[in-house]
């Protein structure tokens, strides 16, 4: 018999696409052989083609988010109604109407009945936990909702990746204040210390940073070189750095492949730079272009293919929100180079698996030095996988979790 509930919420997620969608996998996994997993996902979900955890339960039912103002209005206005109906039949309209005030006379985005009903019947007990996967405002917000209709709550965990804005009204903090003194169990964990920093100057709490779990591959020596870009084709991720670094390195003789994603999503500005590369890869046979979302276990295999991975950053992007691709490099032994800068990186590299660099240049000149030295460089990676692996074990939300 397994030993409790956990409840993902992730009401944004729509299918494949970006690290969510990892996170929560690997998360599931993590945790799903002796737990009942349930992940809350959106109404418009698509889990076709999608590697699924087994024995994960998928409720999507949560409300789809709409950019125009008069189809909300007119959707919320009409789950006001039924709630006013639905509650007043079971004898919870003053619940339903005191959830409804203290929310600002408002219905959250992401509530409907389904919902309610979702926490209502699986009758949750003081040991089960829900996890708020990437802690957004508006699934705080839903929580708090919930929390004023139903008896009995979960343990609530948060795991904030990026730092909320403090609103007059409705906010992160607002709700989680209340949530705090109406007696709930709550934990809130942050990826990393400069988000932990931004909550506690708003926020008088205790917030601990957390070890997000990455599947771990034991690398060998290789016979040939690959460079690897992975995710989100942004330019603040240094995807228009890609082109020149491709032509220094063909100049410099410096031998090696590429692997190159064009993410799904489309961002501004990187259509003629998917061109040109497109074009160098015409004459370049080294090149190789993903052209699209990679489903779970395919990324991990074409990691296992990258043995040098140029991080090749906006510096105080990086400083604020962290990268999720540098804890894959961690755990599937890859050799980095980051640039200088990089103080939140700096506070995690604590053995020498990497290099620095600033120019396109040096870029390439890093590269040729860990090609030159590639088996001191590896050994580096292994004892940082290793201690990360133990970091993971002893990490606070991990314990949080398994010990509740």
């Amino acid at each position: 018999m397994k030993n409790k509930k956990i409840i993902f919420i992730e009401p944004i997620l729509k299918g494949g696409g970006g690290h969510h969608m990892d996170n929560l996998i690997e998360t599931t996994l993590y945790f799903n052989k002796e737990n009942n997993i349930h992940w809350l996902l959106s109404e418009n979900f698509q889990k076709e083609k999608l590697f699924i955890p087994d024995d994960v339960m998928i409720n999507n039912i949560v409300p789809g988010d709409t950019l125009n103002f008069f189809h909300k209005f007119i959707k919320k206005t009409k789950i006001f109604f039924l709630s006013i109906f639905f509650f007043t039949k079971k004898k919870l309209l003053i619940k339903f109407l005191k959830a409804f005030i203290y929310n600002f006379l408002s219905i959250p985005d992401y509530f409907n009945l389904k919902i309610f009903n979702f926490f209502l019947t699986h009758n949750f007990m003081q040991n089960d936990i829900v996890i708020i996967q990437s802690c957004r405002p508006k699934d705080v917000e839903l929580v708090f909702f919930i929390s004023n209709l139903i008896g009995q709550m979960p343990k609530i965990v948060m795991r904030v990746l990026y730092p909320p804005k403090k609103k007059i009204f409705k906010s992160f903090y607002y709700h989680t204040e209340k949530l705090i003194k109406n007696k709930h169990q709550i934990k809130i964990f942050t990826e990393v210390s400069t988000v932990k920093k931004y909550i506690k100057e708003r926020l008088d709490f205790k917030i601990e940073n957390f070890t997000q779990i990455y599947t771990f591959h034991e690398r060998k020596p290789p016979k040939n070189f690959t460079l690897g870009f992975l995710g989100e084709t942004r330019i603040d991720k240094g995807f228009a750095r890609l082109p020149n670094l491709i032509n220094i390195l063909s100049e410099k003789n410096i031998e090696c492949n590429f692997i190159i994603q064009f993410s799904k999503k489309i961002y501004p500005n990187t259509d003629n730079i998917k061109k040109e590369i497109i074009n160098i890869s015409k004459t370049n046979k080294n090149i190789k272009i993903i052209d699209g979302y990679i489903d779970f276990w395919d990324y991990r295999n074409y990691l296992k293919e990258i043995n040098i991975m140029p991080l090749l950053y906006d510096s105080k992007k990086l400083n604020f929100v962290g990268s999720g691709l540098f804890y894959s490099c961690i755990t599937h032994e890859i050799p980095i180079i980051i640039p200088p800068e990089t103080e939140l990186l700096n506070q995690y590299l604590i053995y020498q698996s990497y290099e620095k660099a600033t120019s396109d240049n040096e870029y390439a000149n890093a590269v040729l030095k860990i090609i030159k030295n590639y088996d001191f460089y590896l050994n580096e990676c292994k004892k940082f996988s290793k201690s990360y692996k133990n970091d993971i074990i002893n990490d606070p939300l991990v314990r949080e979790i398994l010990t509740n």
